[in-house]
């Protein structure tokens, strides 16, 4: 009975700390700048690295927290500095993915964090918030199969406010 008292507790705190991720990622997604959407996209990482910690979903929760300081450098990096950070980024991943393997799921986040980190040190804000679109389709499936509900309501909010901020770009 006390393990699910626990269990229970973990869960409650997992969805409290998704609730304050899901506001701060759709902060980022409003902001038209790439620099600020950065800045408010590694806070976002940071709590959802807690929430898929306690939801258990460890490839999440490994990755998701070391995009916090991918996206942060991902715009202060220049000249060979960016591929060496990318291409270091990316390895990281693939290992975290391995190291914390919980079958064919763990591959939704780390194909996520790798076409992220692709997106934020190779392409332009436009580029960047279209390429997010397949990430975000990516942490969906992987929510969904976690049962992440504040996540999935917070990736899916995020998408339609992305493709608004991606029209308003297009027709600046």
């Amino acid at each position: 009975m006390s393990g699910m008292i626990d269990e229970c507790n973990r869960q409650i705190l997992a969805y409290a700390i998704g609730g304050a991720g899901i506001m701060v990622e759709w902060r980022a997604y409003c902001l038209h700048c790439g620099q600020s959407f950065r800045r408010w996209s590694a806070a976002g990482a940071v709590l959802w690295a807690a929430q898929y910690c306690l939801l258990n979903a460890w490839t999440a929760g490994l990755t998701m927290g070391c995009t916090a300081l991918r996206s942060l450098l991902s715009g202060q990096l220049t000249g060979h500095g960016v591929h060496w950070a990318a291409a270091g980024f990316m390895a990281l991943f693939a290992v975290l993915a391995a190291l914390s393997w919980q079958g064919a799921v763990s591959l939704l986040p780390a194909f996520a964090v790798i076409n992220t980190t692709l997106a934020l040190f190779y392409f332009g804000n436009r580029a960047m918030r279209i390429a997010l679109l397949a990430s975000s389709l990516a942490w969906i499936g992987n929510d969904f199969y976690w049962q992440a509900w504040p996540a999935i309501l917070a990736e899916s909010v995020a998408m339609a406010i992305n493709l608004t901020t991606i029209w308003r770009l297009f027709k600046a």
